[in-house]
Order: C-alpha cells, then structure tokens, then sequence
C-alpha cells in the first residue's frame, strides 16, 4: 500500500437531506460580475417570457413578481451588453439561469439548479466561470457538482461545462484537501460512501439494498484523490472523483438505479476508495 504523506488529520461532514459543503470551496465572487445600468425590471420580464423560464414558473405556480428582485446585471463575454443573472430560490431549490442579450431580446445560455459556490472576478483577459452545488434534498438521493466556463466563438456566446460530478446522499465529505494526486485501480475496487468496510446501513430510497457501496469499478479505472484518512483497523482510505470514461463496465451503480440522473456517462462520481485497491501515479 503507498501512502500519499503523513498522517492527515480531517474533519468529516455528512452529506444528508440539507448537506453542508465544506469540501466545496466557496466565495462571493459572483456577486462582482453585478452591473448597473438599464431597467433591470423591464429587462428582468422580458427575460421571464422566455419558454425555459416559464417551465418553471408554471411547474411551481410561482408568481413572477417575487422573483424579479433575483435578477441582476451581468457582462458575461465582455462585450459592453448588459446581460441578466437570474440566481435565487425557486420552490425550495435554489436556480441559476444566465440570459445571454440578442438586440432587443434574451436567450438562455445557462440553466441549472444549485447554488452558486464560485466564480471567479470579472477579468478582460480570462473567460469568466462559475461553480454550482446541488445539494440532495426533497426526497432525491443524488446531489452534483459542476463547474461552466464561458465561451466566446462564432459571434456569440455560451457556458460549456468543465466539469460534472455526482454524490450519493449521506457522502462523508472531507473538510480538508490535499495536493490531487491521481490514481488506477489495481484491482476490482468498490466506491463507498463512507471510508468503511462491510457498512450495512441501509441508504435511503433503496429498499433492499443494504452496504455503503455507490458503485463498482473494474481494473484500470482512473481517478484523482483529494483526501484521505484512517479508519479504526489502520488502513488508509481516499477521497477521490472517479473518471467514467465511454464504455467504462461500472457495476452496482446505484446513480444509474436511482435513474434521477440523465446521460451519466458525462459525470465522474465522488466517493471513498480503499487504498489496497489503487495504484498511485
């Protein structure tokens, strides 16, 4: 077994219904891309007609005027158009949508539930991004993490994602990282939710399915470790996202099961992994 350094000391949270989100790191940033200027009001309900947005309002009943304090001024592309954000509570989840300005009307260039956790300052030299936290709640199991970067090609202007990971309800998530370090798997390895062997808790939702495994990866899978800690028999275990490469045989996937996910060959999935099953790179 190789050890990435000494002992590391982590705190651990549980990733529960409202789970908190220590090991995503968070900053205010988003609120730096706010710009003045315009009716923001009149420009807000415009962007409300759209069809995307009105799935929503007529999903839940909403009464759009307490939703126009959620839109804001925005430059995503940097192109002196004043843009909209729209980031706030919608029913009980947070939503984000950004509308990209078209002459006089909008388009939708970035949907999607979560909080906004990260973004980096508005820099005419680099492509603004953001990072959104969808945490499991309402009787769903299946939480996510996605970074979107904006791009600018063709005389116009989108976000694509960077990046897109799962988490199982009830995840141990570390509060501390380390250095990515990655990996493959040296032999069949497990992805659990908790850095545990033989843990019979039953994970709600899946009746009569019982242990902490989320998914099952065969030799030569890859994957990136961010932590890592001790259990109570002395053996190493870490944190990691692994890698679901196109035809990737993974095994009692419980993601796939619980089929509140789409296209799942486009996310990497967080989990625990035991050090015995992986070779360091």
């Amino acid at each position: 077994m190789k050890r990435i350094f000494f002992l590391l000391v982590i705190c651990i949270c549980s990733l529960g219904a409202f789970a908190q989100d220590g090991f995503f790191v968070k900053n205010n940033h988003i609120e730096k891309w706010y710009r003045e200027g315009g009716n923001l009001e009149a420009e807000s309900r415009k962007a409300m007609l759209l069809p995307e947005f009105q799935a929503i309002v007529k999903k839940y009943e909403l009464k759009t005027e307490s939703l126009l304090p959620c839109f804001h001024f925005i430059d995503f592309n940097n192109n002196g158009e004043l843009d909209l954000l729209f980031y706030g509570k919608v029913n009980i989840q947070n939503q984000v949508f950004i509308f990209l300005k078209k002459g006089s009307n909008y388009v939708v260039v970035l949907e999607q539930e979560g909080s906004i956790i990260q973004a980096n300052l508005p820099n005419e030299d680099n492509n603004l991004s953001l990072s959104i936290l969808n945490n499991p709640c309402c009787g769903y199991y299946i939480g996510g993490f996605s970074q979107w970067v904006c791009i600018t090609e063709n005389n116009t202007s989108y976000f694509k994602p960077a990046a897109k990971s799962l988490f199982f309800a009830n995840t141990l998530l570390p509060q501390v990282r380390i250095a990515p370090v990655k990996f493959t798997v040296a032999k069949s390895a497990n992805l659990r939710i908790d850095p545990e062997v033989n843990n019979q808790v039953r994970i709600a939702g899946m009746s009569g399915w019982e242990g902490n495994t989320v998914a099952s990866y065969p030799v030569n899978s890859t994957g990136t470790i961010f932590a890592e800690m001790k259990d109570n028999r002395n053996r190493y275990w870490y944190f990691v996202r692994m890698n679901n490469d196109a035809g990737l045989d993974i095994s009692n996937d419980r993601f796939k099961h619980s089929k509140e996910v789409e296209a799942l060959a486009s996310y990497s999935y967080y989990g625990w992994i035991c050090s015995d099953d992986v070779s360091l790179e």
